[in-house]
């Protein structure tokens, strides 16, 4: 009896002690790829079985070198053979040039202490890795792409043959480090110490070291570019851009580290882009896309960049997974007239400081002409400045608005105060007995009484808008739209009536308000072609404004401040002399602004050495009379 208790006892502990069946591996895949997708890399760890050190590095480079932006991966029939299974896998990747791109992989699985994992080599991203390959991806570009002037010539900037080194103080840290590294690569201490003081005095402001050959530059950017605060500016040689259209049409330069950030692959640190300008707004379309080719190198003895084409050397194997074609950048189109241009630079040359002009097709909107004295800058469409007088055709269209005509009475104090401040004239102005006469000799304290006894505090900035100041311009590149702010004050208000306080604008706003007062229409000036399908709706001016600021800007050339500066007849204009800064005497910027025939225009004169009229009036004249002023 005991005995058979024993067997039964036996026979029960038998039963219990054998092994439990093998659960699916079916949750460990899904698990995997759902982590792979996600690049969940601990996660994806876990699911190993003993994952290599390298594990996470190795799964990071092969979606970094490749640049993909979206994965995802599906499994296929899983096949279990005891405590072994394994599954074909499909990569599905999304590639900056090749677009959908899929690899056809396996994943085997042990069931091990108690639990499904992965065995993992490399071969799991790509069975063409074998224990210890990885991508390898080489990018070959073509021919950028010209931009166009509007007869078809290309005014796109020439090869480079050197760069300057520079600095940004903004983004300097160590300015001991970055003098030893300067000097280290050939800059002088001579011109080291100067750049660093001047960069960090004005930090947004690109602070040139020394210049340096196309070759010499390859050399050192390896070492110069991860330093913050180090720039380069690659010059041309004999290029098509006009001088005067640089700030416009930009350059071609080294990426930088925030560019290389924002345009993201298939850029890498050896792309040269645009840089400024047309060239760096349409960037991506005058590019086009590199041909790509990825391969798969069996030895991780090459760079530790695996995202820059690598030579094959006796220790690797490379083989060729995939190649796809480039696709070749497209022109940008402008409406620069190259004539035009030409005149409106010759023109500019005897402006004795710094200097823009704009020139616009008033019918129609084309931007013909944007002509800059200094290299580089785009002082024509971005710069920023107080208009002086010329803001008084957007105070005279307040006024107008408000009933007021060119005969409404006005007088012309040598001083006028407001609230506590004194405001006067530049002098010479005589006696005035109509808005139309304080217009036309530009009295200040004559439009500060006007402004004060018939607008508020939003009159000025309404005028504006009128002609769409303050707004975002979309003009084919980032421009200057103007600003008029409501005012918030007594003096406030008297100054912006006359072109000072925080009242701000551009060559290209006041040429465009001349354009709208030309052919009584609003209407959005445009420099690419492919800004026109962006234009906010015309909208006409009422006749009574029109007519009344065509005679006031007639008036200013026939007997006013532009008078006897040679303008052609037919011309339609209004000066402005802008005080800022500080110093004794202030200095100023001369302006221009008005219309002839079909073009309108409008240029500045920085710290000139007298006002609009005299400096600014025989220089349009130069160019109007160029153009024979038929449009």
């Amino acid at each position: 009896m005991a005995l058979m208790i024993g067997c039964s006892c036996l026979s029960g502990c038998s039963a219990l002690s054998s092994a439990p069946p093998i659960p699916s591996p079916k949750p460990t895949l899904s698990s995997y790829l759902s982590a792979w997708a996600d690049r969940d890399w601990s996660t994806l760890a876990a699911l190993v079985e003993d994952p290599p050190a390298d594990f996470r590095t190795a799964n990071v480079q092969a979606l970094t070198a490749l640049g993909a932006t979206a994965e995802s991966y599906s499994g296929g029939a899983l096949r279990v053979h005891g405590s072994r299974a394994s599954a074909p896998v499909t990569e599905h990747l999304v590639l900056p040039v090749a677009g959908a791109w899929t690899v056809q992989t396996a994943i085997q699985m042990r069931f091990t202490r108690h639990h499904w994992r992965v065995v993992w080599t490399p071969a799991v991203i790509n069975p063409a890795f074998g224990t210890d390959g990885h991508y390898a991806v080489s990018y070959t570009w073509p021919a950028r792409a010209p931009i166009l002037a509007s007869d078809g010539t290309a005014i796109s900037p020439a090869d480079p043959t050197s760069v300057v080194i520079g600095l940004y103080g903004s983004y300097i840290k160590n300015t001991v480090s970055l003098s030893k590294s300067l000097v280290a690569a050939g800059a002088t201490v001579a011109e080291t110490s100067p750049a660093i003081t001047a960069s960090k005095a004005n930090p947004t402001t690109f602070e040139p070291v020394f210049t340096v050959t196309w070759s010499r530059y390859q050399q050192l950017r390896p070492t110069l570019n991860p330093i913050p605060g180090v720039f380069f500016q690659q010059l041309g040689g004999t290029g098509s851009t006009p001088a005067a259209l640089i700030g416009v049409v930009g350059t071609l330069g080294a990426i930088t580290t925030a560019e290389l950030k924002r345009l993201g692959p298939p850029y890498d640190t050896k792309s040269t882009v645009g840089q400024g300008g047309l060239e760096q707004t349409y960037e991506r379309q005058l590019a086009g896309s590199p041909g790509l080719t990825i391969s798969a190198v069996t030895s991780r003895s090459g760079p530790s960049n695996p995202t820059e084409s690598e030579p094959v050397s006796a220790a690797t194997v490379s083989h060729v997974l995939a190649t796809f074609p480039d696709k070749p950048g497209s022109a940008v189109q402008t409406t620069i007239d190259p004539a035009i241009e030409t005149d409106a630079a010759t023109a500019l040359e005897s402006a004795p400081n710094e200097a823009a002009l704009v020139a616009i097709q008033a019918s129609t909107g084309k931007i013909l002409a944007v002509a800059n004295t200094s290299q580089g800058s785009d002082l024509a469409l971005e710069g920023e400045q107080p208009p002086g007088s010329t803001m008084k055709v957007i105070t005279s269209t307040a006024l107008i608005g408000d009933g007021l005509t060119p005969q409404s009475p006005a007088s012309c104090p040598p001083l006028i105060n407001v609230d506590g401040e004194s405001f006067h004239n530049a002098g010479g102005e005589g006696p005035v007995s109509s808005m139309l006469q304080a217009f036309t000799v530009s009295c200040n304290t004559a439009f500060i009484g006007l402004t004060m006894a018939n607008l508020n505090y939003n009159s000025l900035h309404n005028a504006a808008s009128i002609y769409r100041l303050g707004t975002t311009l979309r003009v084919g590149l980032p421009v200057f739209g103007g600003s008029v702010p409501v005012n918030v004050g007594q003096t406030d208000l008297a100054a912006s009536a006359i072109g000072q306080s925080k009242v701000v604008m551009s060559p290209l706003d006041l040429a465009m308000v001349a354009a709208d007062l030309d052919t009584s229409t609003v209407r959005t000036s445009w420099i690419t072609e492919g800004a026109r399908a962006e234009h906010a709706p015309t909208a006409p001016l009422s006749a009574t404004l029109v007519s009344d600021l065509h005679e006031m800007m007639l008036s200013v050339v026939e007997s006013g401040t532009a008078s006897g500066t040679g303008l052609p007849p037919g011309t339609y204009a209004k000066t402005g002399t802008a005080q800022y800064g500080t110093g004794n005497p202030l200095p100023i910027d001369a302006w221009l602004m008005g219309f002839n025939g079909n073009i309108a225009f409008a240029m500045v004169v920085i710290n000139s050495p007298g006002n609009g009229g005299p400096i600014d009036g025989p220089i349009v004249a130069r160019f109007l009379d160029s153009l024979g002023s038929t449009g």
